[in-house]
């Protein structure tokens, strides 16, 4: 023949020639190899077909030969677009951003070619995977397998840029160490996080009761790693003239005393009573204050 149409992964005689009544059974099934790859052409000549024929045993003096000299053999295919597998593969990466998190933008990088399948077995199964184990941001491939009845027949890499942006904060000036965070010194803005290392902050509320761990620079994204949480001020100092403050609902004794170390505001602090002589143990709850539990202005350490 001319040309033909297989489906099965090995060539035999019957698949390239029409045989007459008297030809063996045995020459119907004889292999001519394997059938060409997907999307490919696999010429099968009168010379080989004679050579087969050759080795298997057979006579060439008990045939007669006609038709072409070359069948032009393709193997029956289904033709997979590459719209449908960079789609698969784009709606696998934007599964890893949840709705109502940061703008994610994916572009893909190189195109993808058409793929071709056997046609045997039926339609066949997009199976997306993302290559390696980073996070998917900047250049990350997406590897496509084409799955039928478990077994994959071919794997399609694709490339995509990944970009994120995000409402964030950023400083307004330049913000010292150890300087408190306001509307004054930060600034929320959209920007580009894709390649900032750290978690970023997205809201002033976070920001509260927080002071800068390092210097920042004026329009710097702000992260956590610039975050740490704001020392309570010392309200007592070693050797200070304090209250010391014993309350219940109905009743409030105050009486003066000596500081016997540094404490921040919320900490315990320890006092010399000035009237009895005793040391006392309560809160530092203010400037110059420690608030005692009732019985404790008289407790001896």
């Amino acid at each position: 023949m001319d040309e033909a149409v297989v489906s099965t992964p090995v060539l035999k005689v019957g698949d390239v020639a029409r045989l007459g009544e008297k030809v063996p059974a045995e020459v119907r099934d004889l292999s001519l190899g394997n059938s060409p790859w997907p999307g490919h052409v696999r010429e099968i000549s009168r010379m080989l077909l004679k050579a087969r024929l050759l080795s298997a045993g057979f006579q060439l003096g008990r045939f007669r030969f006609g038709g072409a000299e070359c069948c032009a053999v393709k193997l029956a295919s289904i033709r997979i677009e590459p719209e449908r597998i960079v789609s698969v593969a784009r709606r696998h990466l934007e599964s890893y951003f949840p709705e109502g998190g940061p703008d994610v933008n994916v572009e893909l990088l190189r195109k993808v070619a058409p793929v071709m399948v056997p046609a045997a077995g039926g339609q066949a199964e997009l199976r997306p995977s993302l290559f390696g184990t980073g996070p998917p941001v900047g250049t990350v491939r997406v590897d496509v397998d084409v799955v039928r009845d478990g077994v994959r027949l071919k794997k399609v890499p694709t490339s995509f840029a990944v970009r994120i942006y995000d409402r964030v904060a950023a400083a307004r000036c330049k913000i010292g160490v150890g300087e408190e965070f306001s509307s004054r010194n930060i600034v929320f803005l959209r920007r580009e996080t894709t390649r900032i290392q750290g978690r970023c902050v997205r809201s002033l509320e976070e920001l509260s009761r927080k002071t800068a761990a390092r210097a920042i620079l004026p329009g710097q994204v702000l992260t956590w790693w610039e975050v740490r949480d704001a020392q309570r001020p010392v309200v007592i100092e070693r050797n200070q003239r304090v209250f010391l403050v014993a309350q219940t609902a109905t009743l409030r004794v105050v009486t003066l005393g000596t500081a016997l170390g540094r404490a921040r505001e919320g900490e315990i602090a320890r006092a010399k009573n000035l009237s009895t002589g005793r040391e006392v143990v309560g809160i530092a709850v203010g400037q110059g204050t420690i608030e005692v539990p009732i019985g404790g202005a008289g407790h001896e350490e």
